[in-house]
Parts: structure tokens; sequence; C-alpha cells
């Protein structure tokens, strides 16, 4: 291994440790690290940056899915948008890719990834004029069918319209094995959130990179880690529900990142796409963090613990995810000036 290799996958480490470091407590998110940590030859966040660099091309196009909306209230929480965001960010910035953003075909949902792209500073416009005129520092929002019968005919069409070279799905609920959608403690969520399983499987099919960030179990692209899930993940194996299938979420991705918090995931593979293309500009910094995560809760997302309208995630303070991002900020400042790419 090389000085430049062995000094990527040193900061590739680094960056793991600090997005997957347990804060909330819950005791799961080391089992789901090391689980899929096992599955990588590298570091995860490092992996996921360097198959996104490759696959996604300047000019070309990337989805981004988010979408997670909490009982009974369903309305969309804080962790998901502002890790879409970011990663539309990097890619805008570092790849010069056009970012699609795609989440449930509701209203204040909309309203909420719009708030978080705004917080980081990136121009919302609609897709025509993101594809046509190739616009820097932009991105769009789609909706996505929450039709089942829907959904594998619209994944196709959305394939062929935008052909995009990399499909990323963050803190994006997934179904486990007899189709239906939970939350982390069980309870049923099916009729409120996209099919996007079809656009994963579809994706793979044609041979597209698929790259899935979260946290729980849960979510779109943990099939990789299934049985990890079920053992170490309360509900995991049994859910609340009258299914009693578990939260396990049945799909698989290309690449699987585990994070403590879904947004530190996507924060992680953003500073790893900083660094690699040697473009700091493209993670976003603490002042931004902070924007992002005030101006969705104005937008109505809430905390999936506290149910409140705060700029905390998970249970956990806006000054510890400025904190994370100050750090890996930190680290992309100092790294991407002398890493030759």
């Amino acid at each position: 291994m090389g000085f430049e290799m062995s000094n990527l996958q040193s900061i590739g480490s680094t960056v793991d440790r600090l997005v997957a470091v347990d804060i909330g407590g819950r005791g799961v998110i080391d089992y789901l690290y090391e689980a899929a940590r096992k599955i990588f030859e590298k570091p995860l966040t490092l992996k996921a940056a360097e198959e996104i660099k490759e696959a996604a091309k300047p000019g070309c196009t990337a989805i981004i899915m988010t979408g997670f909306r909490m009982p009974p209230h369903d309305i969309q929480e804080t962790d998901g948008p502002p890790g879409a965001a970011s990663l539309a960010r990097a890619l805008s910035l570092a790849l010069e890719v056009q970012p699609v953003m795609l989440t449930e075909p509701v209203e204040q949902s909309f309203k909420i990834l719009e708030a978080a792209a705004s917080g980081y500073s990136l121009n919302v416009v609609n897709l025509d004029r993101l594809l046509k005129e190739k616009l820097k520092a932009s991105t769009c929002i789609l909706g996505f069918t929450m039709n089942e019968k829907e959904a594998y005919e619209e994944a196709k069409k959305l394939l062929d319209n935008l052909k995009p070279s990399v499909i990323i799905a963050i803190e994006k609920v997934g179904r486990n094995p007899k189709g239906e959608y939970h939350t982390m403690n069980g309870l049923n969520v099916t009729k409120t959130h996209s099919k996007v399983e079809f656009i994963v499987s579809e994706a793979r099919k044609r041979g597209i990179l698929t790259v899935a960030i979260g946290d729980g179990g849960n979510e779109v692209g943990m099939g990789l880690i299934a049985d990890a899930v079920k053992k170490y993940v309360p509900y995991g194996a049994v859910c609340r529900c009258p299914c009693k299938g578990g939260i396990a979420a049945e799909s698989k991705a290309d690449v699987l990142i585990p994070s403590s918090i879904s947004n530190w995931g996507g924060y992680g593979i953003s500073a790893m796409l900083a660094i690699l293309s040697g473009k700091a500009i493209a993670m976003h910094g603490p002042e931004d963090e902070k924007r992002a995560l005030n101006l969705i809760v104005k937008e109505g997302a809430l905390d999936s613990s506290s149910y409140l309208t705060e700029p905390s995630v998970d249970g956990v303070s806006l000054a510890s995810h400025v904190a994370v991002v100050t750090m890996l900020k930190e680290i992309v400042k100092k790294r991407a000036k002398w890493i030759e790419i």
C-alpha cells in the first residue's frame, strides 16, 4: 500500500469513527457498523466516496432519496433531509454532478427538504433547468409514489428519464421481507412512505451504483446486514404490528454506511468527497449546520425522540451536530490541501 493510499485509509477510519460514535447510547451502532465493515475492505465513508467519484462523472445526474415521516403526526423527522442536502452540495461542488433529491409526494416534506438545501447554500430549481443548464450549487426535489402498484413503472420511468450514475438512500425507511415499513419502535408506517425499493432494485439490475446510509436497520439498504439487525436491534426480528416480520429492512445496496445518526453518515461521505476532489468547499461548515437545522424545524420537521420541532436530531442537541461538522470540516481543510489525487 502506497503512502497516499495508507493516509486515505487512515483519514477514512477517522471519519468512520467520528460518525459512528454512539452518542445517543442506543447500543446498536457498534454492531451494525462492524457487520458492514466486515463486508468491505476499507473504511466505509472512503469506500462510498471512491465508488461515487468513480461512477459520477461531471455532467451526470445522481438521485438522493430520503424520507421518514413519524406517526401519529406523519411529519418528516430532522434526520435525513440535512444529510441528503449535504450530499447534494458535495456532489455538485466536488464532482460537478446534478443532484436530484427524492422524497414523499407531500408538500410539507418538499418544504423541509428545500429548507435543508437552502441551509447548505444550494439553489433549488426545477428539474428541466437543473439538467439543461447544468447549474452548479443547485438541486431539485421530486416526489415518488407511495402506491406500491405504481412504484415499479414509476421507477423505470425515473431511471429512463434521469439516467443517474448513482443512487443514494439516506434515512429512507425500508420495507421488511413482508413488504411492511416500520419505525424503530416497531410501529407500522407503510401507508405514509414512498416505495423506493423498486428504484434500488431496478438500478442494481442496470449496473447503477447504489449507496445506503442508516442508523437503525430499518432503512433502505440494510438488508446487507439483516442478520445483525435482527440480532441486536430491538424489534429487528419481531415488530409490534400484526405482520410480526420485524423492522429489519430487506433491500440491499452496493455500499452501506451505518452511522450513529444517518445525517452524520451523509456528512462523512461529503467530507471524503471533498478530500478526494481537493475541494474543501464541498463540505459544509458549522454555520451551515446551524442554519439548516433551524430552517427545517421552522417548516415543521420534528425530532424523532422528543417529537418537538426543535433543531435536534434523534434526541441529540444542535451543539453536538455542530461539533461533528466542525471536526469533519477541520479534517477536510487539512487533508484536501495536500492529498494528491
